[in-house]
């Protein structure tokens, strides 16, 4: 089924885009996320202002779900969910590129005379609803599924020796295969080793891999497009699409942007500094 904000129905539908209720709200969020096995793990958070439509679900008249729509692959599917809390599992293979997700509630057998007074006065004092009419609408979720932006970040990265560079500097360079931080020899060991301790690589995080990932952005938004054609670029505009983040947005600044693609490194720095 195909649903959209224009679609008129000849019965109440609660929305954020119609009038037909007074008052009421069908809240909805989702997060996603991939599974080792290969699997789209969706949770959804379902709640419904509506006492007259919870009346409904409670009483097996009617159903809450979502679609999950992905049109690259011909994937359209109604999945059942409770209100509150649910995680659901979906075979990550058939799913590339945007993938929409539509909340609805629908009747699952014929209801004779619903009336709430909630109702915009329009639809009288009580309406008929066949099976299956959509009786709330919840707002259109969109994300993309890219598997290299399920790739760990640090596998756009490298780090070589070059000679000339003062000890404990590194220097950038975006315009190879993958993003190289260059570092002398000495530096270049002690950080080599440092990725190999887990506490080590948090610090990394913010003291390398932050002011790296803000050079690249600062290159992308001065206008310079000869990144985009290197091979990292791809997973990490996978992974700016992924937080809705647009790397060449000359409105936007370097660090804040950074420290969300690295989900807060600060954080992780924090976590170590208690441990010692």
């Amino acid at each position: 089924m195909k649903l959209n904000e224009s679609m008129r129905y000849p019965h109440p539908v609660l929305s954020d885009f119609s009038s037909d209720y007074v008052t009421g709200e069908f809240r909805c969020s989702f997060v996603q996320q991939m599974t080792p096995q290969g699997e789209l793990k969706l949770t959804a958070e379902l709640a419904l202002a509506s006492m007259d439509l919870e009346k409904l679900i409670e009483n097996q008249q009617a159903a809450t779900g979502y679609f999950v729509v992905c049109r690259r692959t011909y994937f359209n599917f109604l999945q059942p969910a409770p209100l509150g809390r649910s995680e659901r599992h979906f075979d990550g293979a058939k799913l590339f590129g945007t993938v929409t997700i539509r909340p609805a509630v629908w009747t699952l057998v014929p209801v004779q005379n619903f009336s709430s007074a909630l109702i915009h006065k329009e639809f009288g004092t009580a309406v008929d609803l066949p099976k299956g009419a959509v009786v709330a609408l919840g707002p259109e979720f969109r994300f993309s599924i890219d598997k290299r932006k399920f790739k760990p970040f640090e596998s756009i990265f490298e780090l070589a020796i070059a000679e000339g560079i003062e000890p404990g500097i590194v220097q950038v360079d975006p315009l190879r295969d993958r993003i190289t931080i260059l570092a002398e020899p000495k530096t270049h060991k002690e950080l080599a080793d440092m990725r190999n301790v887990r506490a080590a690589r948090n610090i990394l995080l913010g003291s390398v891999y932050l002011p790296a990932v803000m050079e690249v952005l600062a290159l992308l938004q001065s206008g310079d497009t000869t990144a985009t054609g290197m091979n990292w670029y791809r997973i990490f505009k996978a992974k700016c699409d992924d937080l809705g983040i647009d790397p060449a947005d000359r409105n936007s600044t370097p660090l804040p942007t950074a420290q969300k693609l690295l989900r807060a490194p600060l954080n992780k720095i924090i976590s170590v500094a208690r441990t010692m």
